[in-house]
C-alpha cells in the first residue's frame, strides 16, 4: 500500500484524494446524514443549519465522547467545510466532491493498480478530496496513515464493500508513517 496524500506546493495542507464508484448524491449521503456517517466515521447530533453539531466518533477504540464541529461551508455534493478542537489546537477539514475521475490524481492513476483502480476503469464515479487545513508537519506522519484509514472506511460504507477496521491499522495503515514522514520533511514530492 503506498500513500494517496501529499502536501500543497506551500507545505501547509496535506491532501488525500479517493475515486469511489457512486454518484456525487450517495458519497455527500455518507458525509451529512448522521447514520450513514456512523458507518465509517461517526454520528452526529444538533442541526447543521445553526452552524454547529456535536460529532462522536466512533470508528476508534475508546470514549465515544462529542466535540462540537463549526461548519464552516457546505454547498450540497460538492465542498463541506468544518473545524473542531483537537487536544489543543483546532483542526479545520475540507471535503471536495467532484464527478469523474481524474488520471492525473494520485499515484496509482498511471499504472491502473491501487485501491482506485475500479472507480477509474469504471468510468466516472465521485473524486473525494480530503484537505487537512494548516497541518503541523510534525503530526504529518500519524495525521497521513489516518486519514488514509478513514478516507477507505467511506468508500467501503459507500459502495458496501468492506470498511477497515481497527484489526488492520497497525500492518496495513500504520506501516505508511515512515512515507509520509519523508513527505513532511519534503523528500518526497507533493503537488
Amino acid at each position: 500500500m503506498e500513500i494517496t496524500g501529499a502536501l500543497t506546493a506551500d507545505g501547509t495542507d496535506l491532501v488525500l484524494v479517493r475515486h469511489v464508484p457512486a454518484a456525487r448524491a450517495e458519497v455527500w449521503r455518507h458525509l451529512t446524514e448522521s447514520e450513514r456517517l456512523a458507518a465509517w466515521f461517526g454520528t452526529y447530533t444538533g442541526d447543521p443549519a445553526s452552524g454547529t453539531v456535536q460529532v462522536a466518533m466512533t470508528a476508534e477504540p475508546g470514549d465515544d465522547v462529542a466535540s462540537e464541529y463549526t461548519i464552516h461551508a457546505c454547498t450540497p455534493q460538492e465542498l463541506l467545510t468544518v473545524s473542531s478542537a483537537a487536544g489543543e489546537g483546532t483542526w479545520r477539514l475540507s471535503l471536495e466532491l467532484a464527478d469523474g475521475v481524474d488520471a492525473a490524481d494520485g499515484a496509482d492513476a498511471a499504472d491502473g493498480a491501487g485501491p482506485n483502480a475500479a472507480a477509474r476503469s469504471a468510468g466516472g464515479g465521485t473524486r473525494v478530496a480530503l484537505r487537512h487545513h494548516g497541518v503541523p508537519r510534525e503530526m504529518v506522519e500519524n495525521i497521513g496513515p489516518g486519514w488514509e484509514w478513514y478516507l477507505d472506511r467511506l468508500t467501503g460504507a459507500v459502495t458496501g464493500d468492506d470498511v477497515p477496521g481497527m484489526d488492520v491499522w497497525d500492518a496495513q495503515y500504520m506501516s505508511l508513517a515512515p512515507a509520509y514522514a519523508e513527505l513532511a520533511a519534503g523528500e518526497r514530492s507533493g503537488d
